[in-house]
């Protein structure tokens, strides 16, 4: 009843074109999506979900299923759904169980957009994305249980179950259409299966299962993005080390990284632009068909093919190895599996970037060298074609790069010896490292310097599909809390912009100079007949508890409020226990463990200015001048009708003041106003110093003086 709930409510809501947020109908039931619509998938979300039979725009918001018994997640009955990435969703099949991460049937397809990550993973015999199969031959017409599979966007990690591709099909059943325009996708298929394509075909041993070949990866088309695919998730499976490559564990690696799975073919692959990146090892190609067999009559040469096409603009990176203590014959790079008769048709055209590794005794392009179960022969390529307009960079330890046993063979003699271009297998070569690839012969050591590193740093140290380890942190530097006292009314400026005052404390680098400047603070911001303005409340580490030491003072910044010095300071915090200093020529400050306060409400920073009016102004007794002559300083103090440009004219006092002590920062050059019965009359620069004749005072008296 409540399940039929839920499917009414959606109908509802997307009557009234609103989004859903969807819920299951029991803890532990599927969530049905069966009507056309926009849901939303999150969090809260733990259950399966079925979407059937619906034209559907499904947002996965940080989605978390973990499903039993089942997929996560099964699209079906001929549904449409658009995944839109939100976030990080997990999305995970059952590995007891045969089910894929999102399993999409036969007649449905799923479409990836959006920004966010998924991290998918298939359960047993299934494909993390696609379909799972099953260990019994079915029909012909029944192989294809996938349905097709377009990503726009996203990051996407795919981790195939038992089997399975990472992208694709599950054990023993066909592929059907994948389409990749853009994003970022890693996929990793799982014991035999590829990692974009179809899963474990079939092996020459198996019985009552079809021939190798007969299943098929299907058509596997990159407009667009980075796409990086191997065949296994091997802990041990070091994609950028070849050493690592040969000697990880058969289990998991016979399928190719973009084709087929183990025995399986790979009639259409099409990469017209994009980034790709594909690795295999153990006789599967790394773009490609799976590896084969050893058994002729487990094997069908009519259904064992290979079709691949690169061409416009993509860049394309494919290395492959062989087993260690193996005869050292793998699949080729890009080509056919190991044990298989053919080499398929290859065509690399337009202005395509193509780095093709084989570090076994195969061509890096072209058919294995392994002699075919089927006649006994060599295995030859039906046809090789590369456009002139191509960069390409092929190596093989075998005797040739491109397989020029190929039956048509269409390439420029230009490629053919040009070192500088791919390496024609002048001699066996000995290939110890993909980034770097240096080619041991009896000609010498030749190292290929036009290798596009970019290409072939196979996807950044990742080693397995297990997260990445953290990177180990840059060293901490150690630090120290650095406790500041100002005079009253002042700040200090330091370089990077920060302003401190008398009472801050900022946490800075040990053993790291910090440069800074005095600043006098705009007294006029401070609070008023206690109204609160803008201001910042003066504290010192004097333990003193007086009121005029923890009153209010001004602000200062770098639009003209406040005023700063010229003279630059230095102060630098040493992990070292000892006293403070104070280098006068270079005006540097060394605090030592123990004490990092950085005193400067001394004459070293500042200085005290009284501006005062002289006894006998303008021929007048001092007693008639009393009140009648103030003082203001342009950005510190000024009255409202005088022209200054501080945006905070709101909090202004009305006149200069009479009776005026000032503390300025050194080097700083004041603009000085005298203004007698509020009318100015004259403005004086004065440079802020120290009193020469009395280096110890802190202070320097001003006379207003008129003859």
């Amino acid at each position: 009843m409540k399940k039929l709930l839920s499917i009414l409510l959606a109908a509802v809501l997307v009557a009234a074109a609103l989004p859903f947020t969807a819920f299951a109908a029991e803890e532990g039931e599927a969530l049905i999506i069966s009507e056309n619509g926009s849901y939303t998938i999150d969090i809260s979300q733990t259950a399966p979900v079925d979407i059937s039979g619906a034209t559907a725009t499904v947002t996965l918001d940080n989605a978390v299923i973990n499903a039993a018994g089942r997929s996560a997640i099964f699209v079906k009955d001929n549904a449409n759904v658009t995944f839109v990435l939100v976030g990080t969703s997990v999305i995970k099949g059952d590995a007891n169980a045969y089910s894929c991460g999102i399993q999409v049937e036969h007649g449905s397809s799923v479409t990836f957009e959006g920004e966010g990550t998924l991290n998918v993973t298939g359960g047993r015999w299934g494909a993390a994305i696609g379909s799972y199969g099953t260990d019994i031959n079915i029909p012909e017409e029944q192989r294809v249980q996938v349905g097709e599979i377009t990503i726009n966007s996203g990051n996407i990690n795919a981790y195939a179950g038992a089997r399975g591709a990472g992208i694709g099909s599950g054990y023993h059943v066909n592929g059907n259409k994948i389409t990749i325009n853009g994003g970022t996708i890693h996929a990793y298929g799982n014991d035999l299966g590829a990692g974009i394509g179809s899963g474990y075909g079939t092996s020459g041993g198996a019985i009552g299962v079809a021939a190798v070949g007969e299943y098929d990866a299907g058509t596997i088309i990159i407009n667009g993005g980075e796409v990086y695919a191997a065949s296994a998730w091997d802990q041990n499976y070091d994609f950028s080390d070849l050493t690592a490559l040969r000697n990880s564990s058969t289990k998991g690696n016979w399928g190719a990284g973009i084709g087929g799975g183990y025995g399986s073919s790979a009639s259409h692959i099409e990469i017209n632009g994009g980034k790709v990146v594909a690795t295999s090892a153990s006789g599967g190609a790394a773009i490609g068909t799976g590896r084969g067999t050893s058994k002729k009559d487990q094997y069908n040469p009519n259904a064992y093919v290979c079709n691949i096409k690169i061409g416009g603009n993509a860049d394309v990176t494919a290395v492959t190895a062989d087993l260690k203590d193996d005869d050292n014959f793998g699949g080729a790079a890009i080509g056919t599996g190991r044990g298989c008769h053919t080499g398929g048709t290859i065509e690399i055209t337009g202005s395509a970037k193509v780095v093709a590794i084989n570090a076994s005794l195969s061509p890096a392009i072209g058919s294995t060298k392994k002699v075919s179960p089927v006649d006994g022969a060599v295995p030859a390529a039906e046809s090789i074609t590369i456009g002139d307009g191509v960069t390409l960079y092929a190596v093989s330890a075998g005797d040739y790069a491109v397989d020029k046993d190929a039956a048509a063979l269409s390439i420029n003699d230009a490629f053919f010896g040009s070192s500088d271009r791919w390496f024609f297998g002048e001699d066996k070569v000995a290939i110890a490292d993909v980034a770097s690839v240096k080619a041991e012969s009896q000609k010498g050591e030749m190292v290929y310097n036009n290798l596009p590193q970019g290409s072939v740093s196979l996807w950044a140290n990742i080693k397995s599909a297990t997260p990445a380890p953290e990177p180990t942190p840059e060293p901490v530097a150690p630090k120290g809390n650095l406790k500041i006292v100002a005079p009253l009314a002042m700040a200090l400026r330091f370089e990077d912009g920060s302003v401190y005052y008398s009472g801050d404390s900022v946490e800075v680098e040990l053993n790291k100079e910090y440069k800074f400047q005095m600043c006098t603070v705009d007294w006029t911001t401070r609070s008023v007949n206690g109204e609160k303005k803008i201001h910042k409340p003066y504290e010192t580490f004097y333990p003193e508890d007086t009121a005029w030491i923890h009153t209010n003072h001004g602000v200062y910044s770098d639009d003209n409020v406040g005023l700063r010095g010229s003279v630059v300071y230095r102060v630098t915090l040493l992990p070292e226990a000892g006293r403070n200093t104070y280098d006068a020529e270079n005006k540097a400050f060394t605090l030592h463990k123990g004490d990092y306060t950085l005193r400067t409400d001394n004459n070293k920073c500042f200085m005290a200015y009284r501006f005062y009016y002289d006894e006998n102004y303008d021929g007048n007794a001092v007693e008639s001048m009393e009140g009648r002559v103030t003082t203001g300083i342009d950005h510190v103090l000024y009255d409202i009708g005088s022209d200054h440009t501080n945006t905070l004219d709101d909090f202004r006092y009305t006149k200069p003041l009479a009776s005026l002590s000032i503390n300025l920062p050194l080097g700083a050059t004041v603009t000085a106003k005298e203004y007698i019965d509020d009318v100015f009359e004259k403005e004086t620069q004065i440079l802020v110093t120290i009193d020469e004749e009395n280096p110890d005072l802190c202070y320097k008296n001003f006379y207003w003086r008129y003859a």
